[in-house]
């Protein structure tokens, strides 16, 4: 719209320049901020030192504290939790003869009557688990003192 007695369009009415109105720019389009790959690198970090621990954890049955080997004694705790201690402690009852390649769960290794069988001097046989009893444990032999 054109006022009268002007030959040019009043600012901000049909006509002016579509621009006028628009910032002022260098003629670049804006930048998007640049984000920090600290956020980024710290979320791997973590995740590979969750994959790092649990993989230890599983490779070592747990971290392997306290598994016997063969020739270590233990002492009972319970009917089904036992602890390594030093042979000549009061405290040994059992000696660990041999140790069963096949891993089981729990309610295999109850099930199972001929657990340690191979083991000639076996009077007792012994499971452990470092997870959930339905998580594949070892069987563990063992004699008298």
């Amino acid at each position: 719209m054109t006022y009268p007695g002007s030959d040019h369009a009043a600012p901000g009415q049909p006509g002016t320049p579509q621009d006028a109105w628009a910032p002022q720019t260098d003629g670049q389009a804006p930048q998007p901020e640049k984000k920090s790959n600290v956020k980024k690198w710290a979320s791997v970090a973590g995740a590979v030192a969750v994959v790092g621990i649990g993989g230890a954890y599983t490779l070592t049955g747990g971290f392997g504290i306290g598994d016997p080997k063969v020739n270590d004694c233990v002492q009972m705790k319970s009917d089904n939790d036992f602890s390594v201690v030093d042979c000549d402690s009061s405290d040994a009852e059992l000696k660990i003869v041999g140790i069963e390649d096949e891993k089981k769960t729990e309610d295999e290794f109850m099930a199972d009557p001929a657990s340690c069988s191979e083991f000639a001097t076996a009077e007792a046989a012994l499971w452990s688990s470092s997870g959930l009893i339905t998580d594949k444990g070892t069987v563990y032999c063992a004699a008298s003192l």
